[in-house]
């Protein structure tokens, strides 16, 4: 991930850890535990209220 990118995410307010799969960043706010949640990316319907979920 470009340093450009995870700058504009973490100012975003988000953790903004990649996911595994390069495909999603976790959007919790920024956390010490290592759990992430992507809550827009995997999303089955929009009425989930979280998408990929994952462990560091």
């Amino acid at each position: 991930m470009r340093e450009a990118e995870r700058s504009a995410g973490r100012a975003g307010g988000y953790c903004w850890l990649e996911h595994p799969s390069a495909y999603g960043h976790c959007t919790k706010r920024p956390h010490t535990d290592r759990r992430h949640i992507d809550f827009y990316t995997g999303r089955m319907s929009p009425t989930d209220t979280r998408g990929k979920e994952w462990m560091e």
